[in-house]
């Protein structure tokens, strides 16, 4: 089971350093969509070939090059960043929704007299 921790938090990191380096390309440069994956993918590989991570032996799959199972977790790993990405988009949007109606009722005063949590 701690291997399985260790792939979801490589997940967000992978998906974090993704986000930097979009970050730092200018706007002006346009980027394909495919590279974004691609770029992830080897992020994901490097971070588990690096630390030796190997989801699969955890599932009692033993595959004879440690390098090999490595890899395919990295790939299942970049995989996740994406998953990752849009669950933190939807509650971060769903955060918002409710921030806005809270700022909404304030100013129309409507606030009063509600309790909050």
């Amino acid at each position: 089971m701690e291997s399985w921790s260790i792939v979801v938090l490589f997940a967000i990191l992978v998906e974090a350093v993704v986000q930097v380096v979009k970050a730092g390309v200018p706007e002006t440069v346009r980027v394909p969509a495919w590279l974004w994956p691609s770029v992830s993918a080897v992020i994901g590989v490097t971070m588990c070939v690096t630390a030796g991570v190997d989801a699969l032996s955890s599932l009692g799959i033993e595959i004879k090059i440690a390098f090999i199972g490595q890899s395919i977790t990295g790939l299942l790993v970049s995989r996740g960043a994406s998953f990752v990405h849009d669950v933190w988009t939807k509650v971060n949007n769903r955060i918002q929704v409710f921030l806005d109606f809270d700022e909404l009722m304030e100013i129309k005063g409507l606030d009063e007299g509600f309790t909050k949590r």
